[in-house]
């Protein structure tokens, strides 16, 4: 008698449940690459956003209005937690060549890292706009400023100089366990230098 082609039964399910392995083994490793490439892309915008803010910072503090224009001290007020100075936005947050505009940075209550701009006029005719209002980082737990006092050789917060300080320091802190930080932020007020 010929034996007929084909598999038994027993063959059939041997089959199935060593696929079945396998397929449990693939969805296990397709899992873990998923959650370790899902974790990479958090990291990266994360550092993406802290990169970007950091651009954005070090450009306004650098186009920093130095007053001195018929004798003014500069519009700057510098305090441990927030900063107000007149400036510039930087490329991109607004028009080429933009006029100044007045900017405050503070954290909120909800731990953003906020920037709040109103053009910059010289002789107010009428009140004031609201500002607009920009977050610039998210989940920031501290935010800290200093200020570089050449004479005393150290740093100082609040300011209370009559011109703009040589260096501003911002530290940003982020609540622990969120795998985010940033290095401190030194900026050079570089305006007056470029007028004179």
């Amino acid at each position: 008698m010929r034996r007929q082609a084909g598999f038994t039964l027993l063959e059939t399910l041997v089959a199935v449940v060593v696929l079945g392995l396998l397929m449990t083994g693939l969805s296990q490793a397709l899992r873990v690459g998923v959650s370790a490439s899902r974790g990479q892309f958090e990291r990266v915008d994360h550092r993406s956003d802290l990169e970007a803010a950091e651009r954005a910072l070090r450009a306004m503090v650098e186009r920093m209005e130095p007053g001195g224009v018929s004798g003014r001290n500069p519009l700057f007020v510098g305090e441990a937690a927030a900063m107000a100075f007149t400036t510039t936005l930087p490329l991109g947050a607004g028009p080429p060549d933009s006029p100044p505009v007045d900017v405050r940075l503070e954290l909120d209550r909800a731990g953003q890292l906020v920037l709040l701009w109103a053009p910059h006029w010289e002789v107010r005719l009428q009140p004031a706009p609201a500002p607009e209002r920009v977050v610039l980082i998210e989940g920031v737990a501290r935010f800290e400023l200093a200020y570089w006092a050449a004479e005393a050789g150290a740093w100082q917060a609040p300011w209370t100089g009559r011109v703009l300080p040589k260096l501003i320091r911002i530290r940003l802190g982020f609540a622990p366990g969120s795998g985010r930080r940033a290095p401190d932020i030194v900026v050079a007020p570089m305006r007056d230098r470029w007028r004179s």
